[in-house]
């Protein structure tokens, strides 16, 4: 036997006191789950009957089921999903897919309130209260005792300490992994401001540069009405009120300073919590709003429209609308993006940027699950680079392609027919593989690269924007919901009467007072002491 042989020996048998003691894999500990150990054979382990391969694929010898849950908008069969089939026939696993709509939290909420749960959960979108009370429950199996089988998982959580710090709950464990995004095409900026260039060129005008040129802009697309190619139902501008897509918000920022990352107003300004509602610079974006709505520039649907109302103005051809937001441009012959429009005497913009590295809860295993250690492979296969790209983006052949050197084409978009499940699965997007993506003409993270290297100059630094993953205690967590709900639809209603009726300045001074009343400074000091202990190091 020579030298190399020896080492491998050693190797081998450090490996199998290291993982079995006496020749056995134990299979962890997690709260809930008693079973017996498997035998470690040929790098296997038998898990309740049936031998799960540690590495190699398939996952296992015989075929096994999972029954999986979604949260999801699609509206399909993921059951028929070309990329779940695809899985299946690499690792062997089947999941047997329930879906459960966004829109019907009811049902979520009761599978968590009964706790009925399936085997394996992906895109679950459950509060962290939610998901708290399940882990000290002992529902879930704690990742942090499947890493071990997911070097994927591994990699990428050592790569990068903040996505682990993400997914970590307050005991130290990771029970749910979560969706890694670090793609700057899809995290540079939240939505593209888009202007109809088509109509500007026919009115022989500029992309506007100031909240006047804007306003302008905005007032000849409803002045000529029926005239060319701009329609008898013109609408100059569109939003869906305080919406984090679609919605106004970059007004505020990148127009007149004031960041409004979302519906809930809060921002960060030199680590301190910022409840932008209560700043009287804000008055300034609202008298704006009330100025368009009062010409007729902005229509009251604004106010009420839902996503999918919002998403059909989006997609109409030629389109009626005269400027809009969305993530992507739905057409690039009608529409081209525009940096905020400045108002006056602004120092900063402050464009808004997508900010979660991390989308939480997405590949959660609970306690009745028989194979926890072939779920684990499997979380660790969807983090493979390669099944990364293809639930991202489709299949290789079919939606993007692996290149010799490593890279990868991304095709021009297809249909939703399930076969990309993107955000409902998990999948590991870390900066060295998103740095392979290449965008082929046709795809819409093409013209949105570009959009996104525009508008860096002008988009906030992530410190201003309140962490997704703040943690709070369930005393405090319970306090702050319960307050945040009551003031933001408080805030709502106000802010939405003074743009369609007026009467800010009146009653700016009672408004606060109100808010007051209503614990608004104990809700920002629950989020500065929860900001405070995240950013301990």
């Amino acid at each position: 036997m020579n030298k190399r042989s020896n080492w491998r020996l050693v190797v081998l048998l450090g490996s199998v006191i290291l993982f079995t003691g006496c020749n056995e894999l134990a299979i962890p500990n997690s709260p809930g789950i008693s079973r017996s150990s498997g035998e470690l054979a040929d790098n296997r382990v038998i898990e309740n009957g049936v031998a799960v391969n540690l590495t190699g694929y398939p996952i296992v010898d015989q075929p096994i089921t999972l029954k999986t849950t979604i949260v999801t908008s699609f509206k399909g069969d993921y059951n028929q999903s070309k990329f779940f089939q695809a899985l299946e026939k690499k690792s062997g696993i089947h999941l047997d897919i329930k879906q459960i709509s966004v829109d019907n939290r009811d049902k979520l909420n009761l599978m968590f309130a009964s706790r009925q749960y399936p085997d394996l959960m992906l895109r679950s979108d459950v509060s962290p209260h939610q998901m708290a009370i399940a882990q000290s429950a002992g529902d879930i199996v704690a990742f942090s005792d499947m890493l071990k089988y997911a070097p994927n998982w591994m990699r990428a959580l050592q790569l990068d300490p903040s996505s682990k710090k993400a997914m970590t709950a307050a005991d130290g464990n990771i029970y749910s992994l979560g969706l890694i995004q670090q793609n700057n095409v899809y995290l540079g900026i939240r939505d593209q401001w888009l202007i109809n260039k088509k109509w500007l060129d026919q009115l022989g005008l500029p992309v506007p540069e100031t909240t006047e040129q804007f306003a302008e802009a905005l007032l000849q697309f409803k002045m000529n009405a029926g005239k060319g190619s701009i329609p008898k139902e013109v609408i100059p501008y569109y939003f869906r009120w305080d919406q984090y897509v679609g919605g106004p918000l970059d007004l505020f920022g990148g127009s007149f300073g004031i960041l409004v990352p979302d519906e809930s107003y809060v921002s960060v300004e030199n680590g301190k919590v910022r409840f932008q509602a209560i700043n009287p610079e804000i008055k300034k974006p609202l008298a704006y709003l009330h100025k368009l709505y009062g010409d007729g520039l902005i229509p009251p649907e604004v106010f009420t429209d839902d996503w999918s109302a919002y998403h059909a103005k989006l997609m109409d051809k030629p389109g009626s609308i005269g400027s809009i937001e969305a993530y992507g441009n739905p057409n690039p012959d009608i529409y081209v993006p525009m940096l905020p429009p400045k108002a006056p005497n602004i120092q900063k913009q402050l464009f808004r940027q997508q900010t979660w590295i991390v989308r939480n809860n997405q590949f959660t295993i609970f306690k009745n699950n028989k194979y926890p250690i072939a779920s684990a492979r499997l979380a660790d296969l969807l983090a493979d680079p390669d099944w990364t790209v293809q639930e991202t983006y489709g299949l290789f052949g079919e939606g993007s392609q692996k290149n010799s050197d490593g890279t990868y084409d991304i095709w021009p978009d297809t249909s939703d027919n399930g076969d990309v499940p993107n955000v409902d699965a998990i999948s590991a997007m870390t900066p060295d593989l998103a740095a392979k993506l290449r965008f082929l003409p046709g795809n819409s993270n093409y013209d949105r690269s570009r959009a996104v290297a525009m508008y860096a100059p002008v988009v906030a630094p992530l410190d201003r924007f309140f962490p997704d993953y703040v943690d709070y205690s369930p005393e405090d967590r319970d306090k702050l919901a319960q307050l945040q709900m009551n003031i933001k639809a408080y805030v709502r209603q106000t802010f939405i009467r003074w743009v369609y009726k007026g009467g800010l300045e009146q009653e700016w001074e009672a408004y606060v007072n109100k808010l007051k009343s209503m614990h608004v400074e104990e809700m920002i000091m629950i989020m500065q002491q929860g900001l405070d202990r995240y950013n301990k190091p």
